[in-house]
């Protein structure tokens, strides 16, 4: 059996007044529905969240909100990554910062906090994996010139990940119109960047099993499902994990299946209550370990160590009423750091299941 690596998810969007001139993301606005008819049945969008007391997540931070440019929130969270045994941060990258383009729903610009990022990682003894975001304007072309930037800017560093002797890129939502020509152009342009310096083990987002043939014809290495919500696509139900483990391997590819706590983002999609799922005291999460574990992957994701939008994060939460009564979920008797603990216990049985030596953690 492989001892499968694990990687989570990690967001470096936050920003507060005192580090930043502004809050960012803590005070997201409410998000429109794309069907009109939907749409009208709720309040209208754009109500923004009011951090500190009232942040945009159903949990509230243990730390309470904070900044991605402060280092010493970088040093905590990964050193506490570090100490739950996770070999890399999914780092979400929205592309180069001195490129034109559309970064994420606050604008902020991910590449420039990535030096940060990887002095903090050194010095916790983690590892960063790549997550590359939708950018304005992301290509197959654009990509494979976003991997030679990666390289030339962040290569040498040591603690970039490496799978296999290559860092390990994650793409999100790349494979959706799941159209030959697609294919073929991601093929073409990553075939440029294939036995350089700047290749990589290449993980595309699995929505389907058409993302078994998508991976094949477009020159991926594999697949990570991303999703935490279970049933949302066929990718994010475990379920289908032995099918998919089973038609990948066949096909000489990588299936990363990804973990979550639970889902929940109401207080930003006030109208996806349908997609929500309950954490059940940690048993959700377990659940989800417990399978992922059971198909002998290459490798385990989490969604996620902090999007506290979506109420997918394992960071320690702790109890908050709001001045106006409104109270913010908790982890309940396990208490703030439950799901870190959670976390390194999955650790230990992944390397006991697959016979290597646990190491402390």
């Amino acid at each position: 059996m492989p001892c499968p690596s694990v990687h989570a998810a990690f967001y470096l969007w936050y920003g507060t007044p005192a580090f930043d001139g502004e809050w960012r993301h803590w005070d997201h606005p409410t998000l429109p529905h794309w069907d009109a008819r939907v749409r009208a049945r709720f309040p209208p969008p754009g109500v923004r969240a009011t951090p500190p007391d009232k942040p945009h997540s159903p949990f509230y931070p243990d730390a309470g909100p904070y900044s991605s440019s402060d280092n010493a929130t970088l040093r905590r969270q990964l050193s506490s990554l570090a100490a739950a045994g996770v070999d890399s941060v999914m780092l979400s990258w929205w592309g180069r910062a001195d490129a034109a383009v559309t970064r994420d729903t606050q604008g902020v610009s991910t590449d420039e906090r990535v030096g940060a990022v990887l002095a903090a990682a050194a010095e916790a003894g983690v590892s960063v994996s790549w997550h590359l975001e939708p950018y304005g304007g992301r290509s197959p072309s654009s990509v494979a010139l976003d991997l030679e930037y990666l390289h030339r800017t962040y290569g040498a560093h040591p603690a970039v990940w490496r799978q296999g002797g290559r860092p390990l890129v994650f793409l999100y939502d790349v494979s959706a119109s799941h159209a030959p020509p697609h294919a073929a152009e991601w093929r073409q342009a990553l075939g440029g960047v294939r036995r350089t310096a700047a290749d990589a083990v290449l993980l595309s987002l699995y929505l389907d099993e058409r993302d078994v043939r998508f991976v094949e014809e477009a020159g991926f290495d594999g697949v990570y499902t991303y999703f935490a919500a279970d049933g949302f696509t066929q990718g994010s139900t475990p379920s289908h994990w032995p099918a998919a483990r089973r038609r990948l391997a066949a096909a000489g590819k990588l299936f990363f299946p990804s973990v979550g706590p639970g889902y929940n983002d109401t207080l930003i999609r006030p109208w996806n209550g349908a997609n929500s799922r309950p954490r059940r005291g940690g048993a959700y999460y377990d659940s989800m370990w417990r399978r992922a574990l059971e198909v002998q992957p290459e490798g385990v994701t989490i969604t996620s160590f902090n999007e506290w939008g979506e109420g997918t994060q394992i960071e320690p939460a702790a109890p908050h009423t709001a001045a106006d009564g409104s109270v913010y979920d908790d982890y309940g008797e396990g208490g703030a750091a439950m799901y870190m603990e959670k976390t390194a216990e999955w650790r230990r049985e992944a390397r006991r299941a697959c016979g290597a030596q646990l190491d402390e953690l």
